[in-house]
């Protein structure tokens, strides 16, 4: 059986993983060679496919007692791994999992544990052929008691679940490794009030790993003036063609309602403004106060289009709006996860009162990934400003294929620019991230579809989508103390965040169980 698993993959960012055969002495050598032939096979597909690194460690023969497990620890503690696989090929020993699950250099990854099922069938045996699963059983017992993150992958190697299952882990502890190394850039702090925004640095520190750099908002503006920085991280630089080509780019493909070339010129700067501080300083992640500040002179744009651009074209891994930089955190991991960037979003209506949920922010669009030829959306621009025979006409004739509009920020003095529309159409998680009052770390997370049926035709960036259980959502987000803030992903990632968030010790709490 293939890996199906869906979601991309870039071999060059694939975990290294090592991989151990356990196993007594005793037990019929015909049922261990079945399992582990069955997985390594998997193993040798996800190296293929990018799912795990080509240079990953397969540890020769099988491995039996205590002294083989130091071995095994001397090995695997130098390699710079992202997770160990311990593959119980036959009832194992009691030793290799205690041993390797408190070794100082491998104390802190993710362990998986698998076996392959009971093959006495497939053997014409009628007695025990390995017995791997119950050593797997031990094992776990071993893992709770020490409270040693450990992850039981059931089922057999070479069936679809398993393979898949296999593979959706590989991609989780892929984006345990890349947020170790997030460097956060907060341009300014959260607006007043905006209290989900301000956040525990040191206790996102000891959770993941990451670091959080202020830059003060003045450096932005002298950066838009002076076309040129230089960080912690080296040099950088921007002209006057490249913010034109920027413009270019921003109305190409897409409904322009903005009249005024000069409000996209200032959003265009802006925007490379703020890249070549993340360049010089080599953020990764980056969050914006966006108002009142640069709302008003001298720089007088809306942050909308400039930070949804900078997160569509990949320059950062997420760029979130209105300072809420523990946001920006949740929606870096949902991308990862999915292989595509996430929307930054809000709640904005009752999600109790019916199960298409609207989620929305002002315009923070999504370049390439919004829903083409929104007649909803079309409609709406055109009552509001219309929109020129010419363009009208290529888009009825399939000439040109709109994939989302430009608009003046209405409701904050007609600034530029917003990128409006809805988000690609297909299966969609909303992520929503925050601390608890106990000092730890919450996440909810839920499914749903969206579809032009669901699209409720608004003129904003907008993720309206059908939820099953949207009345135990609106219940969860209420009494957990869920922010108004959240992420939407363009893919059903539920089930990773599942195991992320049991990797990390983070309450996770969803509607969809």
């Amino acid at each position: 059986m293939a890996v199906t698993y869906t979601k991309r993959y870039e071999k060059e960012d694939a975990p290294r993983i090592g991989v151990v055969m356990n196993s007594i002495g005793a037990f019929y050598e015909e049922g261990k060679q079945l399992g582990e032939q069955a997985f390594i096979k998997l193993l040798d597909e996800c190296k293929e496919k990018g799912i795990i690194a080509a240079d990953s460690i397969i540890y020769p023969g099988r491995v039996f007692g205590a002294h083989d497990a130091w071995k095994i620890v001397d090995e695997f503690s130098g390699a710079k791994l992202d997770a160990i696989v311990i593959f119980n090929s036959a009832f194992p020993c009691g030793h290799l999992l205690p041993v390797i699950s408190q070794a100082p250099h491998l104390r802190n990854l993710p362990i998986i544990l698998a076996a392959y099922e009971e093959p006495n069938e497939p053997l014409g045996l009628h007695d025990w052929a390995t017995n791997a699963v119950c050593g797997n059983d031990m094992n776990m017992h071993d893992a709770l008691y020490m409270k040693r993150y450990v992850r039981y992958l059931a089922g057999a190697p070479g069936s679809e679940a398993f393979d898949n299952e296999f593979a959706m882990l590989m991609n989780v502890y892929r984006v345990v490794r890349k947020l170790s190394r997030v460097y956060l850039g907060r341009f300014g702090d959260g607006p007043g009030g905006f209290h989900s925004a301000t956040g525990d640095q040191l206790l996102f520190a000891r959770i993941f790993g990451l670091i959080v750099e202020t830059v003060d908002l003045l450096r932005v503006y002298r950066v838009y003036q002076d076309m040129a920085t230089e960080g912690t991280a080296g040099k950088a630089s921007f002209t006057e063609e490249d913010v034109q080509k920027t413009v270019a780019e921003f109305k190409a493909g897409r409904i322009n309602l903005v009249k005024d070339d000069e409000m996209l010129y200032r959003v265009a700067r802006f925007y490379h403004a703020l890249i070549a501080i993340c360049k010089a300083e080599g953020f990764n992640v980056a969050s914006l106060r966006c108002w009142p500040e640069i709302s008003e002179p001298p720089l007088q744009v809306a942050g909308c289009l400039a930070i949804g651009w900078a997160t569509a074209k990949r320059d950062v891994d997420a760029f979130a709006c209105e300072g809420d930089w523990p946001g920006a955190v949740a929606q870096a991991i949902a991308g990862w996860l999915s292989g595509k960037p996430a929307a930054f979003v809000d709640f904005v209506d009752w999600t109790a009162k019916r199960d298409i949920v609207k989620l929305a922010h002002c315009g923070i669009g999504l370049c390439g990934y919004m829903a083409p030829n929104d007649p909803k959306v079309m409609a709406q621009i055109e009552r509001e400003g219309g929109v020129s025979e010419e363009l009208r006409a290529k888009i009825l004739a399939g000439e040109v294929v709109v994939n989302d509009g430009l608009d003046t920020h209405s409701h904050m003095h007609d600034l530029a620019g917003r990128h409006i529309g809805q988000l690609m159409y297909g299966p969609k998680t909303g992520v929503d991230l925050v601390q608890t009052p106990e000092g730890g770390l919450q996440m909810l997370a839920f499914s749903g579809e969206s579809s032009e049926e669901t699209n409720q035709g608004v003129l904003y960036c907008a993720c309206d989508m059908r939820v099953k259980n949207y009345q135990k959502l609106d219940e969860i987000k209420r009494t957990r103390g869920f922010s108004h803030h959240l992420i939407a992903a363009l893919d059903n990632i539920v089930p990773e965040l599942r195991d992320l968030c049991a990797f990390y010790g983070i309450d996770f709490v969803t509607p969809d169980d």
